[in-house]
């Protein structure tokens, strides 16, 4: 009694203090305690610190001057450059695509900064892009391919026991069990396209124990067999494997043809990126030219306005009814008016030809001053309607993007509907086994394990079949029901895009033909003020008309000016956006797309790939015939082979993007070629 009592007492008391010590946080305790440790970790685990990492600047950002304002206005020179030069140079700088998002461009001059890259890296498109798709190590391309290497696990094991026992025989007395173990394992396997795996395995295994009725005290025993095991039903055929992959579940394809069209989708992300830079290139060119010729419009009435301040001074000094006080203050009144417009033009022109410089990517100020070379054309672009359409729903990478998602949508349910299907396997294996004192004696083949597996003597084989149905199949119906509405929603994606894509053509086509029309209206209109302002200047110094009529015509003939170029400008660019709008934006601005250059170790893989296959055999080995996926390479100019490099002139540059290929050379520079002969297109190469 004593004895229950003082352990009860023992396990209560150590209850008690687990309890207690779990109630509140208790603090180790040292021999030795030095110092205020506590210091070193509060206010100091959430500091701001700084990334130890080193990335060298461009020289563009290093050696940038001071930025031209009006206390600074005087570049060293002037740098004329075309519309074909600065497009050139945009591509040639541009592996991370520059936008000009944020930026207004208006009448009134240029309000906003592209802060795109600083606001949104991660949604900033780079030349890397289709090659990181298509590497990820979980949803790429190789990365489905890798579901059907070949593994090879092998596993070395050895263990000793020494077990008591409770038991007694008629011989003797045991009072223990002893062994000594070891196995060696390995095995090979394999997934095949058809759903299937294969494997050839091997095994060499020791025991030595101390029990009566062993022939041997010690003993090898060795094995290989082959096997497989072949779905008939649910995960069957090439098809399903292509789509799924040999790892898919329910839900989740990802075999290698949708990692196949995932990169598509990239690519296209990849062309979006390279024509909204173009856009915005074409955009901010002439945008500067028309900062130039705003310039030169405020410019002219400012010199204007000063003249005829002057005048009327001279008129007052002489006493002439023109002189009057009020026609004085009026004129100098005017003059300040230009020159507050002349002032605001100018800084308006150092903020457009900066925003050029970033989108061809150099340096805010270098001492030169850029200047268009290529002047607006003014002749009348007329357009097809029919055939507007037809190209833009043909052409239009959204569109394009949009059919890959329903054709990725459609796969995948192909692969669900695999899931109605019951689960029945078809499996098998060989094997060969031996039996010995040793495991290798070549004096005695019989009490070796070696020579017993060589002999044949003994030999298994399995056959059969197993099979697991889901009675209801409720998630399957479920899993088939979901990628039915996923594809329906892609479908009916695609057709409100196609209707919103001809809106914006409409509207796009109309502007085309007003702003043409406003050309010829606003010339007529500056020639009118031009007379005016002659036939006013003339009438007030016969002293027929007041000082205010003329300040007004050369108010007027200004603004004519002004809308006139500006009318020019909005021309050119409603052309540019239609040309966006239904996706031939790169080939009128002469750009192709390309695979950038490989390794020469890739060209001598895929060149020893291609001899293997042509001496090959073709063998159909797929259960059933996969569907088409592609309709093959689009033509980025129209009317030519997609698979041929354009040597003609439509192509004046090609961008090239990283391939995924390995030892790419990521910090090699850009080099740029330009053709000189034959027509041959520039060529824009990213390493």
């Amino acid at each position: 009694m004593n004895r229950r009592y003082s352990f009860k007492t023992i396990i209560t008391s150590v209850l008690l203090g687990v309890v207690a010590v779990g109630c509140q946080p208790q603090q180790p305790k040292f021999m030795r305690p030095q110092g205020d440790a506590q210091s070193k970790y509060i206010d100091e685990a959430t500091r701001i610190e700084y990334p130890d990492t080193c990335v060298e600047s461009l020289d563009d950002v290093m050696n940038a001057l001071p930025p031209l304002t009006l206390d600074n206005p005087d570049p060293k020179e002037e740098w004329l450059l075309s519309l074909d030069e600065v497009r050139q140079m945009a591509l040639e700088n541009s592996k991370v695509l520059r936008q000009i998002s944020g930026v207004n461009f208006s009448a009134n001059g240029v309000n906003g900064t592209p802060t795109l890259l600083l606001a949104s890296p991660s949604a900033s498109v780079t030349v890397w892009d289709p090659a990181i798709i298509e590497s990820n190590p979980t949803a790429g391309v190789q990365a489905a391919l890798s579901a059907f290497d070949a593994v090879w696990n092998s596993s070395v094991s050895w263990q000793k026991a020494d077990i008591g026992r409770n038991y007694e025989s008629s011989y003797q007395r045991t009072v223990g069990t002893r062994t000594d173990v070891g196995s060696f394992q390995t095995t090979l396997s394999k997934n095949v396209a058809t759903g299937g795996n294969v494997y050839a395995a091997a095994n060499v295994g020791y025991e030595w124990s101390d029990a009566t009725n062993r022939l041997w005290g010690s003993d090898w025993t060795s094995y290989i067999e082959a096997g497989f095991t072949q779905p008939l039903f649910r995960g069957a055929g090439v098809e399903y494997n292509r789509i799924a992959g040999p790892n898919g579940t329910m839900g989740n394809s990802n075999g290698v043809v949708i990692a196949r069209i995932n990169t598509d989708i990239a690519l296209v992300d990849f062309e979006m990126g390279v024509r909204k830079t173009l856009q915005d290139v074409e955009e901010t060119y002439w945008n500067l030219y028309y900062a130039y010729r705003n310039l030169s419009a405020a410019a002219a009435g400012y010199e204007a306005a000063l003249k005829s301040w002057r005048t009327v001074e001279a008129q007052s000094r002489i006493g002439r009814p023109q002189g009057s006080a009020q026609n004085v203050a009026q004129a100098e009144k005017n003059y300040q008016s230009f020159k507050v417009s002349a002032q605001e033009a100018q800084n308006n022109l150092y903020k457009n030809e900066q925003l050029l410089r970033y989108m061809i990517g150099i340096a805010p100020t270098d001492g030169r001053l850029i200047k268009p070379s290529d002047e607006p054309t003014v002749a009348r672009v007329q357009y097809i309607w029919e055939e507007i359409v037809a190209e833009g729903l043909a052409r239009a990478p959204e569109l394009r993007k949009q059919k890959w998602t329903i054709k990725k949508r459609e796969l995948e349910l192909i692969a669900q509907r695999n899931y109605l299907k019951p689960q029945v396997d078809l499996q098998g294996l060989y094997r060969f086994h031996g039996l010995g004192h040793d495991l290798i004696d070549s004096t005695n083949k019989k009490s070796n394990a070696w020579g017993s597996l060589t002999s044949g003597e003994y030999q298994n084989w399995t056959l059969g079949v197993t099979s697991s149905v889901t009675l209801g199949f409720r998630r399957e119906m479920a899993a088939v029901r979901n990628a039915e509405l996923a594809l329906a929603r892609e479908r009916a994606i695609l057709q409100e895009q196609e209707l919103e894509l001809v809106h914006n053509l409409s509207d796009l086509y109309r502007d085309v033909e007003r702003n043409y029309h406003l050309i010829e209206d606003y010339l007529s209109v500056l020639r009118a003020a031009r007379k005016q302002v002659r036939a006013v200047n003339a009438s007030f110094m016969l002293n027929k008309t007041t000082l205010y009529e003329v300040l007004q015509a050369q108010q007027e003939l200004a603004d004519a000016e002004t809308r006139y170029y500006r009318t020019v400008i909005d021309y050119n660019l409603s052309v540019v956006y239609l040309n966006f709008r239904k996706g031939s934006l790169l080939e009128y601005n002469g750009v192709t797309l390309a695979e950038g250059p490989w390794p020469n170790k890739a060209y001598f893989d895929s060149w020893r790939h291609a001899r293997e296959r042509d001496a090959g055999r073709y063998v159909n080995y797929a259960f059933t015939s996969p569907q088409v996926v592609s309709r093959g390479a689009y033509p980025q100019i129209q009317g030519t082979d997609p698979t041929v490099a354009s040597t003609t002139n439509y192509a004046t540059s090609v961008l090239e993007y990283t391939p995924n290929v390995d030892d790419v050379n990521t910090n090699a520079l850009p080099v740029y070629s330009n053709g000189t002969t034959g027509g041959q297109p520039a060529i824009l190469q990213y390493n």
